[in-house]
């Protein structure tokens, strides 16, 4: 080789290692940028699972409220029982499956399970308190996680108004 070429070379050669380091170092910020955009990610993801897997839980209403005056259990029980007569034969004209009859089948079972629990001897609110689980797994235990959070709410506000003065 003639020593020109031999320059011309070693200046190739130069220009690829500056171009390859350069590419090398923005490779590198690219990865970096990558690797913090992933755990962002992964943070606002288990935030957002958290925060639905805790919207599925129903948070009563303040009970210790002194405006709050609950029917006697006798009294409560017969106001269940009307409740229960009003419902029922709305379920037989329903179309089973639908909508409107899974939500009056659920109201049966809530106030049954109400009624069940004050003949059991108890508190008007420990009954309804323990009407809602049964209400919510209407389809089995892997329909509680389903069912939503208004729907639940919706049945706690009804029993609140039926049973209370």
């Amino acid at each position: 080789m003639l020593p020109e070429q031999d320059d011309q070379v070693f200046r190739a050669q130069g220009f690829l290692r500056v171009h390859l380091v350069f590419f090398i170092n923005r490779l590198r910020i690219v990865q970096s940028f990558l690797s913090h955009c992933f755990r962002a990610a992964l943070l606002a993801v288990v935030l957002l699972s958290c925060r639905i897997a805790n919207g599925q839980q129903l948070q009563p209403a303040p009970w210790n409220d002194p405006a709050v005056v609950w029917l006697a259990p006798a009294q409560a029980q017969i106001a269940v029982r009307v409740r229960l007569d009003q419902l029922e034969p709305q379920l037989v004209d329903l179309i089973p499956g639908s909508g409107q009859h899974t939500d009056t089948l659920r109201h049966i079972i809530f106030y049954k399970s109400i009624l069940r629990s004050l003949a059991g001897g108890s508190t008007v609110l420990a009954a309804i308190e323990m009407a809602i689980p049964e209400a919510a797994s209407l389809g089995g235990s892997s329909e509680h996680a389903a069912t939503p959070e208004a729907e639940l709410r919706s049945l706690w506000d009804d029993a609140l108004m039926l049973l209370t003065n």
